[in-house]
C-alpha cells in the first residue's frame, strides 16, 4: 500500500484525476434511505457551518483506488476499488446543484469537477462506470437538456407517487432526482455555494492508494469482512475474473448473463426466502451450482469461503470449464419459472405450479436438484413428469405433516443417484423415492394422504395451497371460460367457524365439544374465498353464513356445499373426502 490518508472530497476531483470503475465492481445500488442519510450529513454541516463551527466535519468512508498505467498525457487513470457508490454519489448530487444554481461561474466551476480536459483538449468524465452504469450516469453528468425534462416529468408528482417512481427508477436517475427535489424544496439560491463548500471540504474519508503489486482479492476479502456489504456475486467475480486465463470470457460467460442489462440486474438481485431468512436470486443460485459440483452441504452463510476452497488449487484450463459451466447453469436457472410468472397459473401448466408450489411450501433446498435435471433433461414432457413425481412427494409429504428436516440431506442423496443415471427419467426417480420408508423422507401411501385429509391440520399457507391447486384441478374442463386463477387475494376461511358456540347449536348425539374445536380445523371444514369475511358473517349461522360463502367465492370446493341444509361434522368428513378425491388426481403415488 502506498498510502492510507485522510482526505476531502475536492482532492478527487481536480486536476486531470479520472476514476475507472472495474468490470468486476457491482453496479450503483444506493436507495433513497442511503441517500437520505448522506443529505441529512450535508445539513448538519451547513448548521454548524451556520453557527460559526468552522473546525466541525462528517467523516463518510473510505476510497481506495489503484493507478492504472495509461499512455495518454496528462490523464491520470486509477482503478476504483471501493468507495465508488458514495463518489458516484457525490457527483450526482454537485450535478443537482449545477442544474439548480443560476450562476453561470459556478455551473462553470462545478462542472469542471466532474468534467476534465486533458492535453489533446478532449473532455473526459470524472468517474468512467463500468457499463451497465455508463450511459446512464453519462447522461445525467452531461446533458441539461435531459435532465430538465427527466425533472420536469416527475417534480409535480405527490410525495408519496414520488417515493415510488424512485424506488422503480434506475438507481442513478434516482439519485439525481432525489437530490434535485431537496435542493429545490429546502436550498436557498444564495446558500448553494456554502452547500458545495460543505461537500468538498466538511465530508472527508479515509484515502487509501494501492501499489501495482497489492493483492485487490485480499482487499475485497477484508472490506468484505469489515462487514461492508459486498455480496457473494462480486467477491466471485473478482476471485475468477482476476485470473489472466479467464479475464478473456467475461464479456461472454458473466456479463452477458448478470449484467447484460437491467433486467438482468433485476432478475438477480431479486429477494427471495430461504427458509427464513431473505436471499437474492444469484445467492441461491450459486448454492445450487456449488451443491451440484459438491454434491454435499454448502454452508450458506460462508458461500464465498466455499467457492473460494473449491477453486483453490484449480488449473487454467479447469476454471475456463468452471467459467463456461457457471454460464450455462445460469442461464437455465433464468429459464425456471418464478416470481411475476407464477403469479396467476392454470392447472396444465405443470412447470409453473410445480414452482409455486415450492414456493408456498417453502422449500429451498430442492432447488439444486431441480436445476440439474432442467440442465440435464431436454424433453419437456418427460421433465414435466418428473416434476409431477416430485410435487406428489412433496405434498403428499406437507399434507401428512411429515417433518422436512431431513430433506437437505435426503435431496443430496436423490441428487447424486439422479447424477449417476444414465438417462433421467420420472419412473427412475420415483423408483428411488419409493425405497424410503422411514418417516424422514417416505413416499405417503393412498390411505395415509386420505387419512391426513380427514384427520391433519396445517397452517393456514400450506392449507391454502392445496385448496388452491384443488380449484386449479376443479376449473380444468372444457366448460370454463376462464382456467386460470390467481392465488393472491384468496383467503382460507373455516366454513363452521372456531367461534362456532355463538351461534352454531347443531352439535351431533355423541360428538365432543373438543373434537368439533379440532375437526373444523381440518381440510373438509376449509376453503378459499376472496378478501376476508367479516366477523359478523363469519361467526354468523350456517343459514347467514352460507350466503356470504356464495357471494365470495365462486370455486366448486365452496359453492357445492352451500345447498346443505346444515353443516357439522358429518358434512365435513364428506367434503374432506370429496377434496381427496381430486387431490388423488393430481398428486399420484
Amino acid at each position: 500500500m502506498l498510502s492510507a490518508n485522510k482526505e476531502k472530497l475536492q482532492s478527487f476531483l481536480m486536476g486531470t484525476n479520472q476514476f475507472v470503475i472495474p468490470f468486476f465492481q457491482r453496479s450503483y445500488v444506493w436507495r433513497p434511505d442511503n441517500w437520505s442519510e448522506l443529505w441529512d450529513n450535508v445539513n448538519e454541516e451547513f448548521l454548524e457551518l451556520e453557527s460559526g463551527n468552522q473546525s466541525s466535519e462528517h467523516f463518510i468512508g473510505t476510497i481506495i483506488i489503484k493507478q492504472k498505467e495509461t499512455t495518454r498525457v496528462g490523464l491520470l487513470e486509477y482503478d476504483l476499488i471501493d468507495g465508488q457508490q458514495r463518489l458516484t454519489t457525490v457527483c450526482l448530487l454537485l450535478r443537482a446543484f449545477y442544474d439548480v444554481t443560476e450562476d453561470q461561474n459556478l455551473k462553470n466551476w462545478i462542472k469542471n469537477l466532474l468534467v476534465f480536459t486533458d492535453s489533446y483538449g478532449q473532455e473526459n468524465i470524472r468517474i468512467l462506470h463500468s457499463r451497465v452504469d455508463r450511459e446512464y450516469f453519462q447522461n445525467i453528468v452531461l446533458s441539461s437538456e435531459n435532465n430538465q425534462t427527466l425533472w420536469d416529468d416527475f417534480k409535480e408528482l405527490k410525495a408519496s407517487e414520488f417515493e415510488k417512481k424512485l424506488e422503480i427508477e434506475n438507481r442513478i436517475k434516482g439519485g439525481y432526482l432525489f437530490f434535485r427535489k431537496k435542493i429545490e424544496q429546502e436550498v436557498e439560491k444564495d446558500k448553494i455555494r456554502s452547500f458545495i463548500t460543505i461537500i468538498l471540504e466538511k465530508l472527508p474519508v479515509i484515502h487509501m492508494a494501492l501499489s501495482k503489486d497489492d493483492d485487490v482479492q485480499q482487499i475485497f476479502d477484508t472490506i468484505n469482512s469489515l462487514g461492508v456489504k459486498l455480496t457473494t456475486a462480486e467477491l466471485l467475480k473478482n476471485l475468477l475474473y482476476s485470473n489472466q486465463a479467464v479475464i478473456n470470457l467475461y464479456d461472454e460467460c458473466w456479463y452477458s448473463v448478470f449484467e447484460a442489462d437491467e433486467d438482468a440486474i433485476d432478475f438477480w438481485n431479486r429477494d427471495r426466502t430461504s427458509g427464513r431468512i431473505r436471499r437474492t436470486t444469484v445467492e441461491l443460485f450459486l448454492y445450487s451450482y456449488l451443491v451440484i459440483l459438491e454434491e454435499s452441504s454448502v454452508k450458506m452463510e460462508a458461500l464465498f469461503k466455499e467457492f473460494k476452497k473449491h477453486l483453490k488449487d484449480k488449473t487454467s484450463t479447469e476454471l475456463v470449464s468452471f467459467a463456461k459451466e457457471l454460464r450455462d447453469f445460469a442461464k437455465v436457472y433464468q429459464q425456471m419459472p418464478d416470481g411475476e410468472n407464477l403469479s396467476e397459473i392454470s392447472f396444465v401448466e405443470h412447470e409453473k405450479r410445480f414452482f409455486h408450489v415450492i414456493r408456498e411450501f417453502e422449500i429451498t433446498t430442492i432447488f439444486p436438484l431441480i436445476l440439474y435435471i432442467f440442465k440435464h433433461v431436454n424433453d419437456q414432457s418427460e421433465r414435466v413428469r418428473i416434476l409431477n413425481v416430485l410435487e406428489s412427494y412433496l405434498t403428499r409429504r406437507t399434507v401428512c405433516r411429515l417433518t422436512t428436516k431431513n430433506y437437505n440431506n435426503l435431496f443430496l442423496s436423490l441428487l447424486g443417484t439422479v447424477k449417476k443415471m444414465e438417462t433421467i427419467t420420472s419412473n427412475g426417480i420415483k423408483t428411488e423415492l419409493l425405497k424410503y420408508s422411514e418417516p424422514t423422507s417416505k413416499f405417503p401411501t393412498d390411505d395415509e394422504f386420505k387419512d391426513a385429509f380427514q384427520n391433519t391440520t396445517l397452517v393456514n399457507k400450506y392449507s391454502r395451497e392445496i385448496l388452491y391447486c384443488i380449484a386449479l384441478y376443479q376449473l380444468n374442463n372444457d366448460f370454463t371460460d376462464n382456467s386460470r386463477l390467481n392465488l393472491d387475494g384468496f383467503s382460507v376461511e373455516h366454513m363452521m367457524p372456531k367461534k362456532w358456540r355463538n351461534n352454531w347449536n347443531n352439535l351431533p348425539v355423541g360428538t365432543a365439544e373438543n373434537f368439533r374445536d379440532y375437526k373444523l380445523l381440518t381440510l373438509g371444514n376449509l376453503t378459499l374465498v376472496k378478501g376476508k369475511l367479516n366477523s359478523s358473517m363469519r361467526d354468523s349461522s350456517w343459514e347467514k353464513k352460507k350466503e356470504s360463502l356464495r357471494i365470495f367465492s365462486t370455486l366448486r370446493q365452496t359453492t357445492d356445499y352451500t345447498t346443505k341444509l346444515d353443516w357439522n361434522e358429518i358434512e365435513m368428513t364428506e367434503r374432506a373426502n370429496d377434496l381427496y378425491q381430486s387431490a388423488i388426481q393430481i398428486w399420484k403415488r
